[in-house]
């Protein structure tokens, strides 16, 4: 159903704070931000409209948490130390590597916000220096490709895109999910920023406040889109490249077609591996850009196909050998969504509009388990649905995952609000368990509180008795508190439902495993790892079982478990 009205009522226009050229009013609960001038102004500009939001924003906790979000001792016993010295050093060779624009618009945004600018560049590194070091982290532990995961020959974010016959009036359509880290930060500081450089293209990007440049999910005045996918399991991540997000914000500001965008991506090297999703809404095409340090390729998608969907998995074969099998969950959960939105492309082309792109965001899945192969996420932090042919974008608005509720439209010609272009809305079952699982997640990454998280996992168990995934968070959690008793209990419920993966119920045969052997029940504890090793198991599970085998699972051992929210499970078991 299209859900746009010509309703000729005009709104109320909400106040309006201004600074020089800059900007900012509200709509719902969406800044919207104009800047204008030098990047050094516009920087200024974005920090003194939003200061107390920036402050509050995903720069400043990303510079707090990266120590959480790598996991309890990940980098060793001194990883309370360690950490810190890293981000120094690693974080301030990411930012030597940035070019002088984007220095001045950091450098505006953090005086502007009254912050010191050296932290909060520090924290503007973060997505490069975590993959740097995860990196390093998988080449110590020689996990070998993920060829097992790959996608076959077809195409942690996703993109679908239709055009032509695929859509109800021939207009590209370009949506997207931005999901990342800052659950409890992203979505109440989410800022769409209109762009009006004094040198170069108009584009508004949709971000947080304190995410200055354009370069992860944007369009610009001459009709292109720009989503950006990270490719967060590969060895090959190298320090000397340009840092994520500058890029992209180039292209924003320079081309014009598709050709332009590819000259500016071929002429950087970055320090990560990332996709690029462009698209050109006046001659309907897309061009799907891989890289990594050592490699890019360039993949112009038919006119004819009229459909593309992209999640975090290279197309590629070479780039695809450097995706390092580290965690089985993330690679099912990638493929079971990419396969999910071009399904969906499919089932729909034909009458897809910007109310059906939406509800591709919002889907949660095929399947009997809410994360398997579901396309809105925990940490879906960012949606937008953008008709680059018209310039218009509608936002996702509310907490995570933003592509569940109400999304806002917006103007690139007008810089603005566009009200009269409608409204669309997403539909979710299951939506009041979920949020529980959100709130887990909030508490348990973001506030360090097991406590709250038990009892948030445990209310989305309540509400949502028939998913598995939840109950076996809720097990991990009681585990890690010391409740042998409820994490069995927990662990019986998981196992009972089932799942569709067999790796997933070997995972849960383990934990019920260490349970048991956390109750002193030794010889139960081994038919539960004998059990584990009886399924096809992820290797770090198997591994996990084989040493559980030959030693009993302690106290110790269940303090330092880290539960990954997100996908419902643990990275190193």
């Amino acid at each position: 159903m299209n859900l746009e009205t010509n309703d000729p009522r005009p709104s109320p226009r909400p106040a309006t704070r201004r600074i020089g050229r800059g900007a900012l009013t509200r709509v719902g609960d969406v800044n919207v931000l104009n800047v204008g001038g030098s990047f050094y102004d516009m920087g200024f500009q974005h920090g003194a409209l939003l200061a107390d939001e920036v402050r509050g924003g995903p720069i400043p906790y990303y510079r707090r948490v990266v120590q959480s979000l790598m996991g309890k001792g990940a980098l060793g016993p001194l990883s309370g130390l360690v950490w810190p010295a890293l981000q120094r050093t690693v974080g301030r060779r990411v930012a030597r590597e940035m070019p002088r624009f984007a220095h001045d618009t950091l450098r505006g945004l953090a005086e502007g916000a009254g912050l010191d600018p050296q932290s909060f560049l520090d924290g503007c590194t973060m997505p490069d220096a975590l993959m740097w070091v995860a990196s390093r982290m998988m080449q110590l532990r020689g996990d070998g490709p993920a060829v097992a995961h790959r996608i076959g020959l077809e195409l942690g974010c996703t993109s679908a895109v239709a055009w032509g016959s695929a859509t109800a009036d021939g207009a590209l359509l370009h949506a997207r999910n931005f999901d990342y880290h800052g659950v409890g930060c992203w979505p109440s500081t989410k800022t769409v920023i209109f762009h009006e450089p004094d040198e170069g293209l108009r584009y508004v990007s949709v971000a947080a406040a304190g995410v200055a440049l354009g370069g992860i999910t944007a369009m610009n005045e001459a009709g292109l889109t720009l989503t950006v996918h990270q490719h967060m399991f590969t060895d090959r991540t190298r320090l000397g490249g340009v840092p994520i997000g500058v890029v992209g914000d180039v292209v924003m500001r320079e081309a014009e077609d598709l050709d332009e965008a590819q000259r500016i991506l071929d002429a950087h090297t970055p320090i990560g591996c990332w996709t690029y999703v462009v698209t050109d809404g006046k001659t309907r095409e897309v061009l799907c850009y891989e890289e990594s340090p050592d490699r890019k390729v360039a993949h112009r998608v038919e006119p004819s196909a009229e459909r593309f969907g992209y999640a975090n998995v290279y197309l590629d074969e070479e780039l695809g050998e450097t995706e390092v099998s580290f965690y089985g969950s993330y690679w099912r959960h990638n493929e079971g969504r990419h396969r999910r939105a071009n399904e969906l492309l499919a089932e729909r082309a034909g009458a897809l509009d910007p109310q059906g792109m939406a509800e591709i965001l919002g889907d949660t899945g095929a399947s009997a388990c809410r994360v398997r192969d579901s396309i809105a996420m925990v940490m879906t932090v960012g949606s937008v649905v953008f008709r680059p042919e018209d310039g218009t974008v509608w936002v996702g608005t509310g907490e995570a995952p933003t592509s569940h509720g109400t999304f806002v439209p917006f103007s690139l010609a007008r810089m603005g609000h566009a009200p009269e272009r409608g409204e669309l809305r997403v539909e979710a079952a299951g939506a009041e368990a979920f949020e529980r699982f959100r709130r887990t997640y909030v508490a348990y990454v973001d506030r360090d509180d097991l406590a709250g998280a038990r009892a948030a996992i445990g209310e989305a168990s309540a509400l949502a008795p028939e998913q598995p995934l939840y109950h076996y968070v809720r097990g991990l959690l009681a585990l890690e508190a010391g409740d042998a008793d409820e994490a069995e209990a927990a662990l019986d419920r998981a196992l009972a439902i089932g799942h569709p993966d067999p790796e997933r119920r070997a995972a849960f045969h383990l934990w019920r495993g260490r349970a048991r052997d956390l109750s002193g029940r030794r010889a139960d504890a081994v038919r539960d790892y004998r059990a584990c090793l009886g399924h096809y198991a992820d290797a770090p599970v198997r591994r996990a079982a084989e040493r559980g085998m030959r030693r009993a699972f302690g106290a110790r051992d269940a303090r330092r478990i880290h539960v990954d929210i997100g996908l419902a499970d643990v990275v190193q078991p």
